[in-house]
């Protein structure tokens, strides 16, 4: 199990001086171990760091659903997957979209909420996948 400090140092990079043995002090990119300069700008390890953050979705996404389901004190385990959300870009945004179609979630039963949520989260995924293909080519 992952301690506060060990994520602290998973979001430092990882490369270490040649002369000193000090550790870089720039923190990593989203998902992988180095910071651009050594390494993390590269296409090999933005695609690595990519598939990283890709692999935390769906736990993140269950967790999120088992909290809501289950409704007791998850307040460390949320915050963990709503942090692995936000650096897989699935994150909160600035804008407000409207929509003509009513929306009224309080008339929906728990399976048909998880049921959307999916739908959501497979349609996030399906773009990030096509950006992501779009970026290789």
């Amino acid at each position: 199990m992952l301690e506060c400090c060990d994520m602290v140092d998973r979001i430092q990079c990882s490369a270490k001086s040649k002369t000193t043995g000090d550790r870089c002090r720039q923190t990593a990119i989203a998902g992988g171990t180095v910071c651009v300069v050594h390494g993390g700008s590269a296409p090999a390890a933005k695609m690595a760091a990519q598939r990283r953050l890709i692999g935390m979705i769906d736990p993140a996404m269950e967790a999120l659903l088992r909290a809501i389901e289950e409704c007791d004190e998850w307040p460390t385990k949320v915050r963990a997957a709503i942090a692995v959300l936000d650096r897989a870009g699935f994150g909160p945004t600035a804008s407000l979209r409207l929509d003509e179609q009513s929306n009224d979630y309080a008339t929906l039963s728990a399976s048909q909420l998880k049921e959307r949520a999916m739908a959501i989260v497979k349609r996030a995924a399906e773009s990030e996948d096509k950006e992501l293909e779009e970026t290789v080519n």
